[in-house]
Parts: structure tokens; sequence; C-alpha cells
């Protein structure tokens, strides 16, 4: 070997060596919410803002689409819910708040193949007829984390790729559900199948702001 090429071999060696090492996906990153995000798909449109609920500083993500609406409020780290309201159009405020304490939680890590639960319990306020009654959280409870995926969707009319979503799914019965979070944005693409039959999906469509 030439000392020129020797030099040139070892300096690209060098580089290699330098170049700092790509940080891996974290897994609680994905459920991260953005304060000021407003964001589309094809049937609703959710607008996330930090707000108080039950006593403790929270995240709101509002849904709003065919005259319905609904929030849920979740912790600073966007991986608790600490419970939901129902809106309708007769109201001015919510008809219905369900508060849950213990909050169903997604883990702080996961790798692909873990499972997980989602398990909670609280109360319900009916702000129509002023009663309160136990509830338990009646969502999907049996998780696995599928990997992280990036996803790529048109959005307002130009293509974007979401980078390491965590690919999620849920199964009860015969039903079974495949969703992606990315960061800031909550869920951004949803599936649900009964057996093997795709019943309704959506995906992230605009950006309103910020």
């Amino acid at each position: 070997m030439t000392s020129a090429l020797f030099r040139s071999t070892l300096a690209m060696a060098l580089a290699a060596v330098s170049l700092p090492a790509a940080a891996a996906p974290e897994f609680a990153a994905c459920f991260t919410l953005t304060p000021g995000l407003s964001w589309s798909n094809a049937d609703e449109t959710l607008t996330i803002e930090k707000v108080t609920f039950a006593g403790q500083n929270a995240i709101k993500m509002h849904s709003a689409g065919g005259g319905i609406g609904m929030a849920t409020f979740h912790d600073i780290s966007g991986r608790q819910l600490l419970g939901q309201e129902r809106y309708s159009m007769s109201s001015d405020g919510p008809t219905r708040t369900d508060t849950f304490k213990p909050a169903p939680t997604f883990p702080q890590s996961a790798k692909p193949g873990d499972r997980f639960e989602l398990t909670g319990a609280g109360e319900r306020t009916n702000h129509v007829d002023e009663t309160v009654e136990p509830v338990d959280y009646d969502g999907f409870s049996d998780y696995t984390f599928v990997g992280f995926e990036d996803i790529d969707a048109d959005v307002d009319n130009q293509p974007r790729t979401f980078k390491d979503t965590c690919h999620v799914t849920a199964t009860f019965e015969d039903s079974r559900i495949e969703a992606w979070y990315a960061a800031g944005f909550g869920r951004i693409k949803f599936e649900r199948y009964m057996g093997n039959e795709l019943l309704m999906q959506d995906q992230i469509e605009s950006i309103e702001s910020p």
C-alpha cells in the first residue's frame, strides 16, 4: 500500500470512529404531546393544549368532528390517561367526565415483541343528571409493541415521513387494532379489524398549527 493510500484509508477510518452514533429511538418519546399543535385526519381535528385536570398539570387532546366532541387528558409525559370527557352539540360543557386513578399507562420503555396491559379504574360523573358512579377503563388492554416504524403520509398534499413511530397492536376476542404513535402528535395512524376484515382506518392528513 502506498503512503498516500495508507494516509487516505487511515483518515477515513478515523472519521468513521469520530462520527457520533445515531441515537436509538425511545419508546416513551412516541407518546409525548406538543401543546399548541393542531392536526386533522379525514374525520376529526385534534388540538393539544396544557390544562389542569383533577388537580394536576395535564395535557388535553380535544377531538372534534361530526358534531360530537371528546377530550382525553394525559399526564405531562403523555403516557398516562388521566381521564376523558364527552361533549354534545346541545351542551356548552362536558356531558360526562371519567377520571382514572389508577390511570391506564403505557410503559416507559419496551422492546419489539414486548406485551403489556393498559388497565385503570375511577369515577364517572354524569353532568346531565348529576350522578357519580365507579367506572373501569373499557379500552383495549392487551397490547404488543410491534416496533419502531417510519410512516409515509401525504400531509397538506405534500409527502412527509414521520420517523420512528411506535407501532402497537391490541386484541380483544375477535377484534384487533393497529396504532402508530408519533412524538408530539399522538396517534397519527389507526386501523381496526374484526378477524381479518378491516373495519376502519384513519391517518394524519393536515397540520393546522403551529
